[in-house]
Parts: structure tokens; sequence; C-alpha cells
């Protein structure tokens, strides 16, 4: 009986093949096809019919060589075998990822090829970057891709090979992380600034993100421009830890953070209770301020310091410059005090009573007109409380203005609704104002503003009489020993 012959394969996978042959002359009724792992294993065995002349060999594994012995059979006859080998395709491996992005390196990973293989050739690629490859063992699932650039999407490929057989390839993308800024320093730093300065990252940026944290767990952020390598913190306390980070930004990108840490520096008196002790601390600009009387935390008050007059430190408890504030007033409203601290304003007697109790202060009186000024200095000033109705002690004159002060000492204050002056008539009403009136008075700088007639306007007398109203005047407290207190400071 004859045998087939001219085995031939075709349409090699990685998990099927074709295999053709010559039928022999004579008619047969079938051909058994049986094919093994030359490696070992199970044979498997097909039968077509007669008629046919190739088979679908399925159900293989890849990468391996396999033999194929082909019989033809009649009846209870059986042909010799007609044999050859063929190997099937590399399966490629599976489940390529990325994970543990940075912005200079990311872990490529994979479920490994069901065929033994040699090694897995990886190679890697961005926008503007040129290709990198590597070949690793066989026995590899997985391999860190270093010096990426950050910020960019790479092109990730992979696939087997076993001696002169590839596998196909596979691939993915990911994007590698916005690197960081660099070398975040803290410099400068005062009791509530500090300067940050950093190096920008190599990828470009959109902007960044500062966020600052102090010890007690307030937090603030800023977002600055992507030009931007230096900021100012300020409000920051004084004495305190502070945790500074930063960020950039590149759309939806964001680097990691970054952080630097810093010390504010600690301020002479924390809570000042006045603005000697605030200017002591390194404020230097006049304007408004919070003070603390008695140093204590609770009783804040805002007002304005002048920190330039005669080396600065007082606290201004009147200011009269243009006639907008309505002072004619009531009692209530001398004691807590009107107006607006950037413009004409009294203080309040229960202000000035808090503040005056705290030691040892002195007055100073500035007065300008016309291009004039004159200037009155009382070594000790204070103010009772709301029982001696807020009785006045000024005492230790020096100036340019004249001591129109010391006629009301000892007094008293008035309001048109509480007359406390010696006068048959009620001073306050008379002149439109309120004061430590006598009978009546030397002084009126809450009288009538722009007002000339005889004791009605913003008389200091000893410098322009009754009948004059001054334009600009100023009344202000500081401590009595500011001037030693300062000299200490400037020492240390």
């Amino acid at each position: 009986m004859g045998s087939p012959k001219e085995i031939i394969f075709s349409d090699v996978t990685e998990n099927s093949a074709t295999v053709s042959w010559m039928a022999p002359t004579a008619q047969v009724d079938n051909f058994r096809i049986t094919y093994v792992p030359i490696a070992g294993g199970a044979p498997s065995v097909v039968s077509v019919d007669g008629t046919k002349t190739q088979a679908r060999l399925v159900k293989l594994l890849p990468g391996a060589e396999y033999l194929v012995s082909i019989t033809a059979t009649k009846g209870f006859e059986e042909s010799e075998p007609v044999s050859g080998t063929f190997t099937t395709a590399l399966d490629s491996p599976s489940g390529l990822v990325t994970a543990n992005i940075t912005d200079s390196q990311a872990l490529a990973m994979w479920q490994p090829a069901i065929a033994p293989v040699d090694s897995y050739v990886i190679s890697y690629t961005g926008e503007r970057v040129p290709e990198i490859t590597r070949t690793v063992s066989g026995n590899t699932v997985e391999y860190v891709l270093t010096d990426l650039e950050p910020a960019t999407e790479y092109m990730l490929r992979i696939f087997a090979e076993k001696g002169p057989q590839k596998s196909p390839t596979i691939s993915t993308k990911f994007t590698t992380d916005l690197d960081s800024p660099r070398d975040l320093t803290a410099s400068e730093v005062q009791s509530e600034t500090a300067l940050l300065n950093w190096r920008p990252p190599q990828a470009s940026v959109t902007g960044y993100l500062l966020v600052y944290e102090s010890v007690d767990g307030t937090v603030k952020e800023v977002i600055v421009g992507p030009d931007t390598t230096s900021y100012i913190l300020t409000e920051l306390s004084p004495s305190t830890h502070y945790t500074a980070k930063i960020q950039a930004l590149n759309g939806p990108l964001r680097s990691k953070l970054v952080q630097t840490i810093f010390t504010t520096i600690g301020l002479l008196y924390p809570f000042p209770r006045d603005c000697s002790q605030a200017m002591l601390n390194g404020d230097t600009t006049s304007g408004l301020y919070t003070i603390y009387l008695n140093g204590d935390k609770a009783q804040a008050l805002e007002v304005f310091c002048d920190m330039t007059s005669d080396g600065g430190g007082w606290i201004v408890f009147l200011r009269r410059k243009n006639g907008r504030e309505d002072f004619y007033r009531n009692w209530k409203a001398y004691a807590a005090g009107f107006g607006d601290r950037r413009e004409e304003f009294w203080l309040g007697l229960d202000n000035l009573n808090k503040i005056t109790s705290q030691g040892q202060y002195e007055l100073r009186v500035d007065l300008r007109d016309h291009g004039k000024t004159a200037y009155a200095v009382y070594d000790r000033f204070s103010v009772g409380d709301a029982k001696t109705r807020y009785k006045l002690k000024v005492e230790g004159y020096s100036g340019t203005a004249g001591d129109s002060m010391a006629y009301h000492n000892g007094r008293s204050f008035s309001t048109f609704d509480k007359d406390t002056d010696s006068a048959i008539t009620n001073c306050a009403l008379s002149y439109k104002g309120a004061f430590w009136y006598k009978n009546c008075h030397r002084v009126n700088l809450m009288g009538r503003y722009g007002d000339n007639n005889h004791s009605q306007g913003v008389n200091w007398f000893h410098w322009k009489g009754h009948e004059y109203s001054i334009q600009f005047a100023e009344m202000k407290v500081r401590p009595s020993n500011f001037r030693n207190l300062e000299g200490r400071r400037k020492r240390a």
C-alpha cells in the first residue's frame, strides 16, 4: 500500500499550523495524523478523509518543535508513515503596564510568554526623545526604565526572542511626572516675613503652588507664575517653626512637593501693649497697628502709630485735619471713641484710661497751620477711669506751642450731656465741643473745625489764641521711658 509523500507545513502560528501532503496513487479510506512535541508530551491524533490532502493542527504549544507523522489507512491496512518537523511561532508577552512613574524613571511589568524564550527586547521613545532599546533575560518580568525626560509621553514596546524567532510586539503608553523645583531655601527670615528661593525644574511649567504651614496647623497657599523663582512670605507669626513646600504645575500635571523648614525670629514683645513696643519689635512705618492692652492677647485694640515724630512710638488718640468728622458728640461717644483712625478720630476715654494705666506716659501735641508748626510735650499724662469722669493729669511741659494744657490739669471730662466743668455755663454746649473743661478752656482741640469765632474753633490759646481755628492737630502718647528702652535696644 502506497504512503503519502512530500509533507509540507504552512500558516504556522503560535498555537496552530497547516500540514499538507501528496496522496498515494491508490485510493485510501483515511489519513491518520499524529503530532507530538519533540521535547516531550502526549501525542495528539486526528483523522481526515482519504480524499483530503491537508489538515489544520490546533491547540499547539508556542515556540515548540513538533514531530508530525501521516499514515494512510484502508480497511485494516496501514501504509508506512511520512514524517516531518516544524516549530510553532513564539507567543508575545502580555499585560504590559507601567508603575512607580516618576519624573525620570518608570517600572515596566509584563506577563511572560508561554513559550520558553531567550530574552525580551524592550524599547521606549518619546517626542523629541531618541529611542532607547534594552535586552533582558527571558526569565525577567519587569524592568526599570531610567534616564527619562520629565513631563513626556512615552511609547513602550516589548517582544520576545528565542534564537532567530521573534514574537509579535505589544505596546503601551505612559507619561512621566513633572519634575520638581530644586534647591528650595528660606532666607532673610524675620519675625513676620521670609524670602523663599528655588531653581526651576527641567520641564516647562505653567506656575508654582506654594504651601506654608506653621506648627499650630495653620496652612496658607499661593500660586505664582511660571517665571517666578522667589517669593516673600508675609504675615508670619514670630518665634514659629514653618514648613514651606513648593510644587511645579503644568496643566493637570503636578510635580512632587519639595520642602524646607525655617523658624521666624522672636519678637521682643509678642503682644505689644503700645506703639513704642511695636517700634521696638522693628516696625518703623507710621500706620495702623494692633496693640494688646497690658500685653494681653485677649485685649486687642487697633490704633494709629506715629513712628516718625521725635523718635516715634506714639499712639495717636486725636486727629483734626479737615472737618469731615463731627466732634460735637455725647458722653457715650467720647467714652467709646469714634471716627476713622486714618483720618479724623477720637480713640476713646475708656481706651485712654486703659493705656495710661499701664505705666507712666508722656503726651505730645503736634499743631500745623499754613506751613507753620508747633508742639507741646508733657512728661506725665494720664486719664482716670469712668468713676473719676476720666480725670486728667498732665504735667512737665516743654515745647514751642506754649503751656495751654496746664489750665486743664486735674479736670474731669465734659460733654454737652455731662457737664463737669467749673463754669456757670455748660462749656461743651457753649463751644460745641468736648474736653477737660475748666472755666472754660485754653485748649479746645475738639471744637468746631474752621470756626474762628471766639473760643469756638480748634484752639490752642498760647499759639494762636481763642479767635483762630488751627488746621491740623494731633494728640499722642508713649511711655515716658521710651528713649531709655530704645537706647538699650540699639545697644543690644
